[in-house]
């Protein structure tokens, strides 16, 4: 005689609750006590409950043919000095690229300012909690090396770029170290020998020193002639102060670069303004372009779909019940891809 197969209704009668409470707190399900969830839980494993693969898979069919009903909103949490001061290209493209993955499974994006007047971590809890919403974007952060107190472990949250430092969540960036070893392959096909590197402190630490450390490691080492030149320049009294203008044009003509590696094109004008011609003279690259930057050589990120990647793992983890911080946070990095530009030629006869 065939054995009786155990479904998820006879768990939820054996633990006296209602179905729905079983399926919920079988997702983790923060609607759920925790007593509750363990109790069920643990009459699931005695029973032997294990979900059926069929069933499971024939859901997520009917799901995928039918119109996607709406599921529930998705908060874009900011917590930078105003409303709309996390507003860049770069960003609205992940804003943009989440919202498009979500829509695909029934959530809305709704955006949350963390720096209302009044506002407090469990003030913006209990808001999100009154309106449904359980699944979180945090927009990357004002500042770098942040921290934001909240009460995570009743939410499912994925968090853009390496700004936030705690709580370690998982996120989703453009892989900064890649798309520099990108630059530097493609100048040393070209026949560039002696690029440098132009940073400051803030822009750094933001990408957590990616591409600093990528270019100090550079995938031909040993045929660049010699050690790259690096210049640092740090935000006093401003990025873009004349003092530090006349910084690096001496910088340029003690290390006489034939490519600059920058992620802002103010450096471009400085190299213009000089009388250096570009690229003849001297090769300008970003490993950080933007859509917009349709005349500028370098690595264009991937900004639309680390929003996509990042929309769809919050539609997992909210399918899988998985809320608070992780233990072991995941981090997805999507390389960009070189874009050719104006900004840059060829020097292959130059000595490798």
């Amino acid at each position: 005689m065939t054995e009786k197969r155990i479904v998820l209704r006879d768990v939820a009668e054996k633990a006296g609750v209602h179905l729905t409470t079983a399926a919920r707190a079988m997702k983790n399900d923060p609607r759920v006590q925790k007593e509750t969830q363990e109790k069920i839980r643990r009459i699931a494993r005695e029973l032997g409950y294990a979900p059926d693969p069929m069933l499971s898979a024939l859901s997520t069919y009917r799901t995928a043919i039918r119109p996607t009903p709406y599921h529930g909103t998705v908060a874009w949490l900011t917590s930078f000095p105003t409303r709309d001061g996390w507003r860049c290209e770069t960003f609205e493209f992940y804003r943009e690229g989440a919202r498009e993955a979500l829509a695909r499974h029934g959530y809305q994006v709704d955006d949350f300012w963390l720096q209302e007047a009044g506002m407090s971590p469990r003030r913006a809890a209990q808001i999100l909690e009154s309106r449904g919403i359980r699944g979180v974007l945090v927009s990357p952060m004002p500042t770098f090396e942040a921290r934001l107190d909240f009460p995570w472990d009743r939410f499912a949250a994925v968090a853009f770029g390496h700004t936030l430092v705690e709580p370690a969540l998982h996120f989703v960036t453009t892989s900064h170290y890649q798309n520099m070893q990108i630059c530097l392959r493609e100048l040393h096909r070209r026949g560039y020998r002696r690029p440098g590197l132009v940073t400051w402190d803030e822009i750094s630490k933001r990408v957590a020193e990616q591409w600093t450390a990528a270019f100090r490691t550079p995938p031909f080492e040993g045929k660049w002639g010699g050690a790259l030149p690096t210049l640092r320049i740090e935000r006093r009294p401003t990025l873009f102060s004349e003092e530090n203008r006349e910084l690096f044009l001496r910088w340029m003509a003690e290390h006489r670069p034939d490519a600059v590696l920058v992620v802002d094109r103010h450096i471009l004008d400085w190299l213009r303004e000089a009388g250096l011609r570009v690229p003849e003279d001297v090769a300008y690259v970003s490993p950080s372009l933007q859509k917009s930057n349709t005349d500028h050589a370098g690595v264009l990120e991937p900004s639309l779909e680390i929003g996509h990647t990042a929309g769809e793992f919050l539609v997992g983890m909210l399918n899988r019940g998985e809320y608070g911080v992780p233990r072991i946070p995941r981090r997805i990095l999507l390389d960009g891809a070189w874009q050719e530009g104006g900004t840059v030629g060829s020097r292959a006869t130059v000595a490798g």
